[in-house]
């Protein structure tokens, strides 16, 4: 068994003494441009699984463009600021909230997280290296640094200058938790049991003291901020006689809720369209813990039925959908149509504030006792669980909640059409990773860009109390307007102190305190990658790239970042190909998590394994499709490598003068080795990275089970031309399967190196095979395949009746769909060791073996066991093919007659100059014992030997 760790220490060892990649890039600095672009992988230290699998994908095709000459363009890169950093700060000094940073000092834990960064992110280059990935990352672009945080600032000011950047409140989701609001696209939703409760509110109708709109919520902390009731206007709803109120609700859903849900028994009294109802007015039953009476002199519809027909569905509920412009993106743009503003008073963390009673309860958190309140007010007329979808923060997890907060908000709803329209001309691998990728653009809203947190690129925006604001477009400029000092350090706190002078009204203006959204840091890396603006001949010669490579979620992150961000400042798609992989779920189907339990770290499949082999296995997952891990499939590519290492073994023990007088079984070999290399080829060349794996393995495991098995018989007879086709067939495959396995096919090149077979100092300092059409013969391939199955299939007979393939047979029957000819019935009679063959043709493979043993049969089945068993011996003992011996035989009188018949096949098959059966064994010291079947004897070997 191959120890593949050490194998693959010793090749980092070789690759860094020896600079291969240093040299592979200079081999190519005069070649065509290849950007790869990479995604930036958080600072976090340590590599999940989901890494390791991303970083493989992207070096499986840079190792291939590498190899066809490209000058590729592989910088490293990582995403340093944002939440996640604060949070493990936070955690590590023990800091609960932003009061509590703040008192431990804004400068102390910013260094901390400066240095948290940029320690992590050296540790990961080094894990990264240790996987056998190579980029560029001595000089990774890393997001903390001023020049980076001064091409950011250049976005902002070009979306300034272009009148997208602009300041409102908005409703946002807020996590209360960190403490910030979060983005559309910083938001996971995850499926969660909860209470949703059923509200009835009474109408003022003076018809009808007892009439009731019911309502139905999954938030019950919202009812606080409730202004309003949507119904859709082309509903069917019924006013439903409950005891001694009416209902008001739903027609299609009244039956659930009123007999199912309440076990009662009700009558419809009147049925109307939702329209009518716009305007019926309502009391809340909060009325006197809010300040709705002082809202309601501003705004005459709060607390009345408005319509809508996009927010309001027969789906759940009740047909009529409580309404809180201030808790929801939805209410809000309803609420507007009706001139309904919104109303939230939570603070920061989520408490209620100027609330009466509910002052100091913590949104969400506290539902339950809003439903208390509500039932203590006759006003909660059922809970009911159900599992739903519900926003969590990106990064902590914690369920979001709303507020409603003043922001900077990025307009981006233009640019949809254009997003589109670039994506024309975009190679997507594979087609649902795009169509996902469109359908998130078609619904692009204005994002906010700002964060009330302190870890992060400074939003360059600085504003003045006369109501002006400026925006900064570079450090320079900034040291051009500033009235003092611009710090060393571009982040919080010092820059909060640079001040610049207003032009309008003379004064100083001051640098608004929030940091941007750490998403616009990646969306910016096109050309932050490219040292853009400060060294614009890279850009210039690179931009845009030809390739990103990331999983399938970043279909609504980094994916659209990036082309928002391009469109603004280059009013072009700052990528040409995506290539998108899908996640890691454990082997029961379920996503890796620290909640479950479940996780995998590549550092456990290295140990147990190798790099190369999780590399191997995982990067064979079909494009966009999720992974369910499985330690017997991980087994099972170990296996493979072993029959990839075991034909170099041979290729070696095998070499000899090569002669190029080829046969059937070399053309096929040729033939499949060309068809292998056009189609690997076509798949590197249109991104289809995860097919490779299983086309190149298929190749090399033929060389293994079809080629060398066929064969054993000629390189005794014709080792030239063996060794010729597979030194021929094996390098190629080796050079292609590099890019898979780039350790293990090093060791490989560089035993074979040394053997004289091949030249160059690494394998990746080598070309790709170039292919030959003229040796490609579809129809030889086709055949070769019926003869692999039917080989397969006598074999498998063989089996059934107990006859090892060293006992020749008489003859078999053969059906098959296609004419063989006469030399490749020859092919087929050695595999299965038959003396004859006859074929019929006939819809699918069938064979009948004459499983009956003559004397003559038996005589040459015992003299193949005999000559098998004399081969292993001279191997144990270091002989070469060449080398000849002088063979003694000790066996019964039976056996012996046997043999006796059989004497020159043996001589022959043995290389040996003399044989000897029952004497002379007093001059022979390298003795085995053998046993064949009931008959038992010795063999020896003469060690003085000389050579042909």
């Amino acid at each position: 068994m191959y120890d593949f760790k050490k194998i693959e220490e010793e090749m980092l060892k070789f690759w860094k003494e020896k600079k291969i990649y240093e040299k592979s890039k200079k081999k190519n600095e005069k070649g065509k441009k290849f950007y790869f672009l990479q995604g930036p992988p958080y600072t976090s230290g340590k590599l999940h699984i989901g890494h390791a699998w991303n970083n493989n994908m992207k070096d499986i095709a840079l190792r291939y463009f590498r190899f066809r000459g490209y000058n590729v363009w592989d910088r490293a890169g990582y995403d340093m600021h944002g939440l996640p950093t604060e949070n493990a700060v936070q955690k590590e000094l023990k800091l609960a909230d932003k009061k509590a940073i703040l008192n431990y000092g804004l400068d102390k834990f910013s260094k901390k997280c400066l240095n948290f960064s940029v320690e992590n992110a050296k540790l990961m280059n080094e894990d990264l290296r240790r996987f056998g990935i190579w980029m560029d990352f001595d000089n990774a672009y890393l997001p903390v640094e001023n020049d980076f945080i001064s091409s950011e600032w250049l976005l902002i000011k070009t979306a300034w200058e272009q009148k997208r950047l602009y300041k409102g409140k908005k409703v946002m989701q807020w996590c209360s938790s960190c403490e910030t609001s979060l983005a559309k696209h910083e938001l996971e939703y995850e499926t969660v049991p909860e209470k949703a409760i059923y509200v009835k509110f009474k109408t003022k109708n003076p018809k009808n003291k007892n009439e009731y709109l019911v309502i139905f919520t999954t938030t019950p902390w919202t009812i606080p901020f409730n202004l309003a009731i949507m119904v859709h206007p082309d509903f069917d709803y019924a006013k439903a006689k409950v005891d001694d109120e009416v209902w008001i609700v739903a027609k299609e859903l009244a039956e659930h809720l009123i007999k199912d849900v309440l076990g009662k028994n009700y009558k419809i009294i009147e049925e109307i369209k939702g329209k009518k109802l716009e305007g019926v007015e309502y009391i809340h039953p909060f009325e006197s813990e809010m300040l709705y009476k002082e809202l309601k002199k501003k705004e005459k519809n709060i607390h009345t039925v408005v319509l809508s027909k996009h927010y309001v569905t027969l789906d759940i509920g009740t047909g009529l959908v409580h309404c809180a412009p201030g808790c929801g993106q939805e209410d809000f743009e309803v609420g507007k149509e009706y001139g309904i503003n919104a109303y939230n008073s939570i603070d920061e963390k989520g408490i209620f504030e100027k609330a009466g009673k509910f002052t100091g309860l913590t949104a969400k958190k506290d539902d339950e006792k809003f439903v208390e309140e509500l039932k203590s007010k006759g006003a909660l007329l059922a809970k009911e669980q159900i599992s739903h979808e519900y926003a969590h923060c990106w990064r902590c997890y914690s369920p979001v909640v709303f507020r409603t907060t003043e922001q900077w908000f990025l307009k981006t709803e233009d640019l949809i059409k254009k997003i589109l329209d670039y994506n024309k001309k975009i190679k997507w691998v594979p087609k649902t990773v795009q169509n996902n990728y469109e359908s998130w653009i078609k619904n692009l809203r204005d994002n906010s860009i700002t964060r009330q947190r302190f870890w992060g690129t400074p939003a360059p925006i600085w504003e003045c109390s006369c109501g002006n604001a400026e925006v900064i477009g570079s450090e320079d400029e900034l040291k051009k307007r500033a009235l003092n000092k611009v710090p060393d350090n571009l982040h919080k706190p010092w820059i909060d102190f640079v001040e610049i002078k207003c032009p309008k009204c003379k004064k100083e203006m001051k640098r608004i305190p929030d940091v941007i959204d750490v998403w616009i840091d990646s969306g910016t890396v096109s050309w932050n990658c490219l040292h853009y603006p400060q060294k614009k001949n890279y850009f210039q010669k690179y931009f845009p790239a030809n390739l990103i490579l990331e999983a399938s979620e970043q279909t609504h992150l980094w994916f659209s970042m990036l082309q928002i961000c391009s469109t603004i400042m280059f009013n072009k798609s700052c990528y040409n190909g995506v290539f998108g992989h899908g996640m890691i779920l454990d082997f029961q189907g379920m996503k890796m998590s620290k909640s479950l339990g479940n996780i995998i770290s590549p550092y456990e499949v290295i140990d147990k394994y190798s790099s190369e082999i999780l590399r191997y296995y995982i990067c064979e997952t079909k494009a966009g499709e999720n992974i369910n891990f499985n330690w017997e499939d991980v087994k099972q590519k170990q296996r493979n490598l072993m029959i990839l290492l075991n034909i170099a073994n041979y290729l070696v023990q095998l070499k000899t003068k090569e002669n190029k007088k080829i046969g059937s079984e070399e053309k096929y070999l040729f033939s499949n080795l060309n068809s292998s290399i056009e189609k690997t080829t076509d798949l590197f060349e249109n991104f289809r990275f995860d097919e490779t794996i299983t086309e190149i393995e298929k190749l090399y495991l033929d060389i293994s089970r079809v080629y060398i098995k066929s064969t054993r018989e000629k390189s005794n007879e014709h080792p030239g031309i063996v060794f010729y086709a597979l030194k021929e067939a094996y390098v190629k495959t080796l050079q292609m399967f590099s890019t898979i396995c780039p350790l293990i096919t090093e060791k490989i090149w560089q035993e074979l190196r040394k053997a004289g077979i091949v030249k160059e100092e690494s394998v990746h300092l080598s070309s790709w095979p170039k292919i030959d059409k003229n040796k490609i013969n579809k129809s030889l391939e086709e055949k070769f395949e019926i003869i692999f199955a039917i080989t397969e299939k006598g074999l498998a007979e063989r089996d059934k009746a107990q006859i090892g393939l060293k006992w020749p047979l008489a003859d078999a029957e053969i059906i098959s769909p296609k004419n063989i000819s006469n030399e490749l019935k020859e092919i087929i009679k050695k595999q299965l060791n038959l003396k004859k063959i006859s074929i019929k043709k006939g819809k699918n493979i069938e064979i009948k073996l004459n499983t009956n043993l003559t004397p003559e049969l038996e005589a040459e089945g015992y003299a193949r066991e005999i000559s098998r068993k004399v081969q292993a011996f001279r191997k144990t003992l270091g002989l070469e093919k060449e080398n000849e011996i002088e063979l003694q035989l000790i066996v019964s009188d039976g056996l012996r007659k046997i043999l006796d018949k059989n004497k020159e096949f043996i001589r022959k098959k043995t290389n040996s100059k003399k044989i000897f059966i029952n004497n002379g064994m007093e001059t022979f010291k390298n003795k085995i014992k053998f046993k064949i079947k009931d008959k038992k004897g010795l063999i020896g070997i003469k060690t003085k030997i000389t050579t042909k």
